[in-house]
This record gives structure tokens, C-alpha cells and sequence, in this order.
């Protein structure tokens, strides 16, 4: 595990996307972060569903330590914890307690995100990473994260960059 982040560097699987957004990193990071405006961008793509709404357990949900549960259109959910905040620049979490079929596939993800600024512009970066249970369901979630997650991922990013290009 490294310590930075909090996120194993052993047996996981990671994809990364960015985008490049018209907004002052505070803009972005605050939209990103915001468990009110999480179903406005992490919408359905493909088989995975969108977010409906996030329910705070431990919170505000900015800084370590800060849980939310997070609800999906499929009626399943997982819980998120932030291990690493440094605002407006980035913020790292895990995720566990999967319902849907994740669960029999790795006990727990990490997202990462990175707002720096490039030309003028905010560039946003997300990396997932799923910490993967055996060589096998590695190969799975290789398939999964490489021609699923990371089309949503980006679709995501896009929608976000829609939604503060727009206010």
C-alpha cells in the first residue's frame, strides 16, 4: 500500500481517463466532490447504471476519514471512503461493500482524482483501480474494466464537463 494515497500498489487493475473542462480547479473539484451533484454526472453507460443518490455516514464527505453510501438505478450500492483529500488539487477513496456482482470479484476499489490545470483549462483525472481477488477474476475484471468501466468512466467525465460548462 502506498502511503500517499492509501491505495495497494499489489494485485490491482487500474484505468485512467481525463478531460479537459472550462473552469478554475476549485469550480471543478467542488463539483466532482459533491454528493449532491453525483447523479447529475455518473449516469448510466452501457450495463452499469447511474448513480441515484448518496446518503452521507460519515461526514461532510471532505476529509479522511468521511463515508457515503452511494445508490444506483439498479437498486444496488457501495460505500465510499475518502483516504486522502488535498482540495482543490485532488482526493482519493476506496470502495467496498458492493451489492451488485463486483463483490464476488474484488473486495475493494480505489478511485483517484487529479485536477490540475493545462493551457488555461482544468484538466480532471480519474483512475479506478480494483483490487482483484485471484488470477482468475483478475482476467475478469481486465475484460470488464478495459471494454466497460473505463467507456463509462470517460462518459462520466463527460457529463460532468457538461454540467460546469454549463452553470
Amino acid at each position: 500500500m502506498t502511503e500517499s494515497t492509501g491505495i495497494p500498489n499489489k494485485n490491482v487493475l487500474s484505468r485512467k481517463v481525463s478531460v479537459e473542462v472550462s473552469c478554475d480547479l476549485q469550480t471543478a473539484y467542488d463539483f466532482i466532490s459533491s454528493s449532491d451533484d453525483l447523479s447529475l454526472w455518473l449516469k448510466k453507460s452501457g450495463p452499469i447504471p447511474g448513480a441515484t443518490h448518496c446518503e452521507i455516514i460519515n461526514g461532510p464527505y471532505d476529509h479522511v476519514g468521511a463515508k457515503r453510501k452511494v445508490f444506483f438505478e439498479s437498486g444496488d450500492s457501495a460505500e465510499e471512503e475518502l483516504l486522502n483529500v488535498d482540495a482543490p488539487a485532488s482526493y482519493n477513496y476506496s470502495i467496498k461493500h458492493f451489492s451488485n456482482f463486483l463483490e464476488k470479484l474484488s473486495g475493494a476499489a480505489y478511485g483517484q482524482l487529479w485536477f490540475d490545470k493545462i493551457d488555461g483549462r482544468t484538466r480532471i483525472t480519474w483512475i479506478y483501480s480494483f483490487h482483484y481477488k485471484n488470477l482468475f477474476k483478475r482476467a475478469i475484471l481486465s475484460l470488464f474494466l478495459t471494454f466497460v468501466y473505463k467507456k463509462f468512466m470517460k462518459e462520466s467525465l463527460i457529463n460532468a464537463k457538461r454540467c460546469i460548462e454549463s452553470e
